[in-house]
């Protein structure tokens, strides 16, 4: 009877617009998850999977780094004629950040101005190319590698060529990324250890919100400092609202939009250090996706530590082409704990992939399950602890904690 009530309730609540509480899980800070209001798809993205991001907009040149990672880069010179004579002996530089405002000035690009200056490179007006003019230092894997990097060139087909090689010039490598292969995300994520771009970030049009980690300032005292925090970003082509003190209206009428994306950020909560843990801030968002719609999020908890968001939402109004709400995967995942083995009954019509990682994200196995079938997954050899099961069909997908003893 509790899962029939359960069921009835869900679909009474999405057609009354009422308040969902949801949460994302990143892992003790191992993942990057996407959020989708309309379905509450949560897409994770170990963190530690790339470092350099290219931007697939048609007119951008924008080149992130991954933040969350702990990816650090520098200017080094002006002068790209230095390339064999890097010395870095005695020097000191300055932490480049990506924008907070835009996803379209990575940090690559925050050392330029205005057009013809894109920051890595100069825009030539003959053959309408943007040519790499400056040598950046990259730290990445935790600080443990570090590159000189040249951004060479940006085709006018959309193609990126971008050169990387030890301080010393050995292992040197050049890396190619034509923006229409991967179209319909945001960018085409590198990693520079593999050399291999993911393909794990989700389409531009399965995301509204991504849960992350990201540098900004912070006052510490009297002292402003670049801290890394845990936040929110919003999609591309979405905009935000802001509401404080009386957080249970949906008046939008007087509030002011804008576009920066981490509008909605980090600052929601404030630490306590009487108890350790935060408090919430009495405020609320709301966020217009790019098909129109209309949703509203304000925050319950944020947990120290394991960097878990706990948040309820509400959708304002529908947008065009919505697909249904409260999209669920019809699936069994058994004994919880488990021990040797773990049961996945798959009750879709749709294909199964199961990924199972970690508590650092990493994916430790992968298996694919058929419409309305069964299978096991052997957690033998496993390390005691706890894990995360990433179940995704073609349309929607579930993460579930899994403990195993």
């Amino acid at each position: 009877m509790k899962k029939i009530f359960t069921s009835v309730f869900i679909l009474v609540a999405a057609f009354a617009n009422a308040q969902t509480a949801d949460s994302v899980i990143s892992a003790g800070g191992a993942l990057d998850v996407y959020y989708d209001f309309e379905t509450q798809t949560k897409t994770s993205v170990a963190r530690t999977t790339w470092d350099i991001g290219f931007t697939t907009d048609g007119r951008g040149a924008s080149i992130i780094i991954n933040e969350s990672a702990e990816v650090e880069l520098f200017l080094y010179s002006d002068n790209i004629s230095q390339w064999d004579n890097v010395d870095t002996n005695g020097m000191m530089w300055d932490n480049i950040y990506n924008s907070e405002s835009t996803w379209n000035a990575g940090a690559f690009a925050n050392q330029g101005t205005v057009h013809p200056d894109y920051g890595w490179g100069i825009y030539n007006m003959n053959t309408h190319d943007i040519v790499g003019n400056r040598i950046f230092l990259l730290s990445y894997d935790g600080g443990v590698s570090f590159k000189k990097v040249i951004v060479e060139n940006l085709s006018p087909s959309g193609t990126f060529t971008l050169k990387t090689a030890n301080l010393d010039g050995s292992d040197s490598k050049e890396y190619t990324f034509t923006k229409s292969s991967m179209a319909d995300k945001n960018f085409g994520l590198l990693d520079l250890g593999s050399g291999e771009f993911i393909t794990a970030n989700p389409a531009r049009k399965d995301w509204d919100l991504l849960f992350t980690r990201y540098i900004t300032t912070v006052q510490q005292g009297p002292v402003v400092m670049n801290m890394a925090v845990g936040g929110v970003k919003i999609n591309v082509n979405s905009r935000v609202a802001k509401i404080t003190g009386d957080i249970s209206s949906d008046d939008t009428a007087n509030l002011t939009w804008t576009t920066n994306i981490t509008e909605i950020g980090y600052d929601w909560k404030t630490f306590n250090r009487t108890n350790y843990t935060y408090d919430m801030e009495d405020v609320a968002y709301f966020v217009v996706t790019e098909n129109g719609a209309m949703y509203k999020i304000w925050f319950t908890d944020y947990t120290v530590g394991s960097g878990n968001f706990f948040f309820n939402t509400k959708q304002i109004k529908e947008g065009v082409n919505s697909t249904p709400r409260y999209a669920k995967l019809n699936t069994s995942v058994y004994p919880n704990p488990a021990n040797n083995v773990l049961n996945i009954q798959n009750k879709e019509n749709e294909a199964l992939t199961l990924n199972l990682l970690n508590a650092q994200g990493a994916v430790v196995a992968t298996q694919q399950v058929g419409a309305m079938t069964s299978t096991q997954v052997n957690t033998a050899d496993f390390a005691t602890g706890v894990y995360f099961l990433q179940m995704n069909t073609a349309s929607t997908s579930s993460t579930q904690r899994i403990i195993i003893e």
